[in-house]
């Protein structure tokens, strides 16, 4: 159920707190605590004596935690262990059990907006990016909102809109203009005399990242940190670039635009294919509908492509890798670079196979190859995204 979310983020739980359950999972819920009572014997028309003893402890606790969850604790069911509860029931009352825990857990299956943010904040501060945008190196994010653009030649008060750089002139003006008034000689600066230079707003930005959902990445244990890179990124562009176009695209045998949320979700079966092909023509799809903006794009992936969309438009699959698909994906590549975008490659392996595909996309203008591992992924991966200096 939802509770397995929890163990992404690592360090201090962030859903310590959740939202109450939503309506719908509450009625699942009522709907399986009868269920429940039937089995063990508590409940209308139950018969006593068809479950066993320790079959009624089990399902005591069950009730207990199904009841705090109907009136409001969504973290209730967090110590329920969903494989042996379905075990217990489907053995007690058959397929009836089943259906009523499946619909639990999709009534109950995503995670709130507020929810969702707060994953991202811990992401983004595990990035080693401040509330502030300040960057893993103490860089300063620069966007519409804050310093980074041409200088205007006016100034405005310290503090608002982010952080710029201090006018030093404005704010000795500023203090003596206070001071020639009665009464404020005393104070040589206040807090408001401050003034920082104005800027122009910096270009906004069209950013796809593509996260490969490959099984390999969770084989490698490298999917959680693909997952808190993208929602450290969708929480830094969220609050601090909201004028940049943030496009999230997962791939494996296909590709596909995905929320936030729906990465999180994302169970990470193993299904064959490493389509960047597809990955790829999403981007440029979405470069397109925001031509007026500057274009990026990041590759998040362990393995080179595997698998390419036919003129059909199924998804084709060899390994090795065929010469068609590795053709197809530096076309769209070419394609991509086309579009006036630059494009980062974070790679995640180092095999032969993954060198060669490396050597041949770096040989590109306009592409940049970064080698990571898990633990500095969301750092490297925020750092090329704050750094638009090609």
């Amino acid at each position: 159920m939802r509770f397995r979310y929890r163990a992404y983020m690592g360090g201090p739980d962030p859903l310590a707190d959740p939202d109450p359950p939503p309506e719908e999972a509450v009625v699942a819920a009522r709907e399986l605590l009868a269920l429940v009572a039937s089995v063990s014997g508590t409940g209308p028309g139950s018969e006593p004596g068809s479950a066993s003893e320790e079959d009624r402890l089990e399902l005591a606790a069950l009730e207990r935690a199904l009841s705090r969850y109907a009136d409001g604790d969504r973290g209730a069911l967090g110590g329920v262990d969903a494989v042996a509860l379905e075990r217990l029931l489907d053995r007690l009352s058959g397929r009836e059990a089943g259906r009523a825990l499946a619909r639990l857990d999709e009534a109950d299956h995503g995670l709130s907006p507020r929810e969702l943010r707060r994953l991202g904040e811990v992401a983004l501060r595990d990035a080693g990016v401040s509330r502030h945008g300040r960057g893993a190196r103490g860089g300063v994010h620069r966007g519409g909102t804050a310093s980074g653009g041409e200088p205007t030649g006016s100034s405005r008060l310290f503090g608002e809109d982010g952080d710029r750089p201090l006018d030093a002139v404005a704010t000795v003006r500023e203090a003596a203009l206070r001071r020639s008034r009665p009464g404020e000689r005393d104070v040589a600066l206040r807090a408001e005399d401050v003034r920082v230079v104005e800027t122009e707003p910096s270009e906004a930005a069209a950013v796809s990242l593509l996260v490969d959902l490959s099984h390999s990445m969770a084989a490698r244990s490298l999917h959680e940190a693909a997952t808190r890179t993208a929602l450290a990124l969708h929480a830094l562009v969220s609050t601090h670039r909201p004028e940049d176009r943030l496009h999230l695209v997962g791939f494996g045998e296909r590709a596909r635009e995905l929320s936030p949320g729906e990465l999180v979700a994302h169970d990470w079966r193993r299904v064959p294919g490493t389509n960047l092909h597809h990955a790829l023509r999403l981007a440029r799809a979405h470069l397109r509908r925001h031509c007026g903006l500057r274009s990026q794009v990041l590759v998040v992936t362990d393995g080179e492509p595997t698998a390419h969309l036919g003129e059909d438009g199924d998804a084709r699959f060899a390994w090795p890798p065929a010469p068609r698909t590795v053709e197809l994906t530096v076309a769209e590549l070419d394609a991509v670079l086309g579009e006036g975008a630059e494009v980062t490659f974070f790679l995640l392996a180092d095999d032969p196979r993954l060198r060669a595909f490396q050597a041949l996309v770096e040989r590109r203008r306009g592409v940049r190859v970064v080698h990571a591992g898990a633990e500095g992924l969301g750092a490297l991966v925020v750092e090329r995204y704050l750094d638009r200096s090609g």
